[in-house]
C-alpha cells in the first residue's frame, strides 16, 4: 500500500486503555484491532516487540537491518551520533520502516524513540527547537507554555518520523547531591512537577507522539547515578506517597499512555530488587495499587545498575517478569541476540508466561495504532476500515492548524518566549528600571550573549570579551570599583565562569565593595545544573539565571536584564545563605 504521506503526523488525543478521548471510528479501531493483529503473529514476532534497540551511524546499518529481520525488534532509540539534517534524519526513519514492511507478511511499524527533554538532554540538533528543559520551564509555572512545548517538540519530532518520546521526566528533585536528575526535573516541589508535567504531556500527545513518564517511582531522591552503579532511596512509601508518587499518580487518572521504571532499589516497596526487576513494584504497586494499564518501558539495560547485577539473558527474563512490555537496549548486535534466545527459551520452556507475552504486545501495537504508524507507512489491513484513515488526515490537518495558531500567538517564537519567562532572579524580585542597559558593562565569553547585548543596544565600548573564568576573575579584581574610580552601576557577569572559580570569595568581594558604598553586579546565570544553590546575592545587586544552557536561554539573560520590568524571584530550593 502506498503511504498516505511521508510526514503524517497525527493527533493522539487520548487512548482506550488509559481513558480514551478519542471518537470513533478511530476508538473502536485502536480498542479492538490489537489483540487481532497479536494472533497473526509468530512467537518470534511476539517477543522481538519487546526489544528497542539502538543502532550505529545515520544509515539503516547492516545491524538495525539483520536485528529487524532476525529478531523482529520493536523499536529503536535514537541518539545524537545517528542524527544529521532534517532530511537524512526522515530518511533514517523511512528506510528503518521499509525494512520492517519487508521483513514480514504481517508488519508492525517500529516505535522510534528519542530522549528530547530540552534543556541539556537534547538529540535532535535540526529540525526540532532547542527549547529550555525542565526546570527553565519549570520556573514559568505556566502551564499553557508547557503544554506549548510538549505539542511543539511532539509536532516537529512527529515530522521526522519519531513518535516515541522519552519524555518528560516527572522525578521530583528533591536531593542536593543528585548527580543526573537536577535540572531535568521541573522542580523541588510535586505540585509544580505534576502541572508542568501533565501541561507538557497533554501537548505532546495532542502533536502525535506518546510521551514517556519517568522514571517510575522516583529517581528524584538518589546521590547515585543509576548510569554507574544502583542506587537505594530508603524513604518510607508514606513519605513516597506524599512526594514522588504525586506526579506519577496524576499522570496515571489523566491517562497517561507509557511509564519508564527507574533502575533503583526502594526498600518500602522491594528491599531485593530495582524498580525495574521488580513485581512488587511495577504489577502489585503500579498496575493494581495504582492502576495503570499503559504501556512499561525500561530505562537503558546497560546502564551499571542492573547491567552489574545480571548477565543479559537472566536480565531479559527478570525484566518481563516484573512486568516490563519494553526492554530498552542502546546498543544493537550480540546483546539483541542474547536477549531474544533467552526470551525464547523462557516462553517455549513455559517459565515465562506467552498470555503475558500478547497482553504486553498489544499494548505497544494499540498505542502504534493510535500514532497512525501502520497507516503513514502501509501496513494497514485489507480489511480496515477507510475511516480511520480520514480520521487520521482530519487530525493531521488539526495539527498543522494548531502549529500555525503557535506561530501567531508567540510572534517572536516560542523558544524566545518561554526562554524569557524562565529567567528568574535568586531569592528576591529585581526591577529592571528604564535607562539601565546604558549603565552595564558586560563581562562574558558567550558569542550569543555579547551579539544579544550589541542587538539590545549596548554600547561595543561597555562589552568586555574575556575567553576564560581567569580572565574574569582578573578583569574584575583589575578593574572593578576599586577606590578613586568611576564604577559601573551593574555589571553583568556569568555565573557558569564563578562556578568554576572561587564563587563564594568574590560574592564577599563584592559585599564588601557594596558596603563601602560601590555599586554591585547583577550576575548573569547560565547555569544548568543542580538548583540547591549556594548563592549569596549581592546586598545590591542581584542574580539572574536562566537554569538552561541553551543559545536561546542564554540571549534570553541578556534580554531580561535590558526590558525594564519585574524578573520574578525564582521558584527554587536554594541552600541556606551563609
Amino acid at each position: 500500500m502506498k503511504y498516505i504521506t511521508a510526514s503524517l503526523l497525527i493527533i493522539l488525543a487520548g487512548f482506550a486503555s488509559c481513558g480514551s478521548l478519542l471518537p470513533d471510528p478511530v476508538e473502536e479501531f485502536a480498542a479492538q484491532t490489537p489483540l487481532e493483529i497479536v494472533r497473526q503473529m509468530t512467537l518470534e514476532e511476539k517477543v522481538g516487540q519487546l526489544i528497542h534497540v539502538g543502532m550505529s551511524g545515520r544509515t539503516s546499518a547492516a545491524t538495525l537491518k539483520h536485528d529487524i529481520e532476525t529478531y523482529h525488534v520493536g523499536g529503536v532509540i535514537l541518539f545524537e551520533t545517528n542524527l544529521g539534517s532534517q532530511a537524512e534524519i526522515r530518511a533514517l526513519t523511512d528506510s528503518a520502516q521499509l525494512i520492517v514492511k519487508g521483513a514480514s507478511k504481517n508488519p508492525v511499524p517500529l516505535f522510534v524513540s528519542i530522549d528530547q527533554e530540552g534543556g541539556r538532554v537534547v538529540r535532535v540538533k535540526d529540525g526540532v527547537d532547542q527549547l529550555p528543559g525542565a526546570l527553565a520551564l519549570g520556573q514559568t509555572e505556566n502551564e499553557t507554555l508547557a503544554e506549548d512545548v510538549g505539542f511543539r517538540t511532539g509536532s516537529q519530532l512527529a515530522k521526522l518520523g519519531i513518535h516515541l518520546l522519552l519524555a518528560p521526566v516527572v522525578d521530583v528533585n528533591n536531593n542536593p547531591a543528585n548527580p543526573v536528575i537536577n535540572s531535568r526535573s521541573f522542580s523541588g516541589e510535586a505540585e509544580i512537577v505534576t502541572r508542568m508535567a501533565l501541561a507538557y504531556s497533554r501537548g505532546a500527545r495532542a502533536a502525535g507522539v506518546v510521551p514517556v513518564l519517568k522514571h517510575f517511582p522516583g529517581h528524584g531522591n538518589t546521590n547515585t547515578d543509576s548510569h554507574t552503579a544502583l542506587p537505594t532511596i530508603k524513604s518510607d512509601l508514606a513519605h513516597m506517597e506524599s512526594l514522588e508518587l504525586v506526579p506519577f499518580r496524576a499522570g496515571i487518572a489523566a491517562g497517561a499512555p507509557a511509564i519508564m521504571s527507574a533502575h533503583i532499589v526502594f526498600p518500602s516497596l522491594d528491599a531485593n530488587e530495582p524498580a525495574t526487576l521488580s513485581s512488587k513494584i511495577l504489577k502489585d504497586y503500579l498496575r493494581v495499587k495504582l492502576g495503570f494499564k499503559g504501556l512499561t518501558l525500561t530505562d537503558a539495560l546497560e546502564m551499571k545498575a542492573v547491567a552489574d547485577r545480571y548477565p543479559p539473558a537472566v536480565l531479559a527474563r527478570k525484566a518481563f517478569t516484573a512486568g516490563l512490555d519494553v526492554l530498552l537496549l542502546t546498543s544493537t548486535g550480540e546483546r539483541t541476540k542474547l536477549l531474544f534466545d533467552s526470551l525464547i527459551v523462557g516462553f517455549k520452556s513455559g517459565e515465562l508466561s506467552v498470555a503475558d507475552l500478547d497482553a504486553a504486545v498489544a499494548r505497544q501495537i494499540e498505542l502504534k495504532l493510535r500514532a497512525g504508524l501502520f497507516h503513514e507507512y502501509g501496513m494497514t489491513r485489507p480489511d480496515w476500515k477507510p475511516s480511520v484513515a480520514e480520521s487520521f488526515k482530519t487530525r493531521s490537518a488539526s495539527v498543522e492548524s494548531r502549529s500555525a495558531d503557535l506561530q501567531s500567538r508567540y510572534p517572536e517564537g516560542l523558544n524566545a518566549a518561554v526562554s524569557r519567562a524562565s529567567i528568574s532572579s535568586l531569592r528576591k524580585t529585581f526591577a529592571v528600571e528604564p535607562g539601565l542597559k546604558e549603565k552595564l558593562k558586560l563581562f562574558s565569553r558567550s558569542p550569543a550573549m555579547i551579539e544579544t547585548a550589541k542587538a539590545r543596544g549596548i554600547d561595543q565600548s561597555r562589552i568586555t570579551v574575556t575567553p576564560s573564568p581567569v580572565t574574569v576573575a582578573a578583569a574584575i579584581f583589575a578593574g572593578f570599583c576599586r577606590p578613586g574610580m568611576q564604577c559601573p552601576e551593574i555589571l553583568a557577569i556569568e555565573l557558569a565562569d564563578f562556578d568554576l572559580w572561587r564563587w563564594n570569595l568574590l560574592v564577599a568581594e563584592l559585599k564588601a565593595a557594596a558596603r563601602a558604598g560601590r555599586k554591585v553586579p547583577v550576575l548573569l546565570g547560565l547555569y544548568s545544573g543542580n538548583p540547591y544553590l549556594n548563592v549569596r546575592v549581592p546586598e545590591s545587586g542581584a542574580v539572574l539565571c536562566s537554569f538552561s544552557p541553551t543559545e536561546e536561554s542564554i540571549k534570553a539573560l541578556v534580554y531580561r536584564l535590558t526590558d525594564p520590568g519585574m524578573v520574578r524571584q525564582g521558584k527554587l530550593i536554594l541552600a541556606d545563605e551563609k
